[in-house]
């Protein structure tokens, strides 16, 4: 198309350094639990606009 501009190429992330086991752990403990929190505010709010009036 005219006008429109190819776009760049993604840049590869840059390695992580090796992280120490505690750290790892940690933030795939914080990823699930985050996971979990957003999928109880969801629940929650479907289950409050399919409650009825009361």
């Amino acid at each position: 198309m005219p006008g429109k501009k190819a776009r760049k190429s993604a840049q590869p992330s840059p390695a992580r350094a090796p992280a120490d086991p505690e750290m790892e752990c940690a933030i795939q403990l914080r990823k699930f639990g985050d996971k979990l929190n957003f999928r109880q505010k969801l629940l929650n709010l479907i289950s409050k606009l399919f409650r009825s009036g009361t």
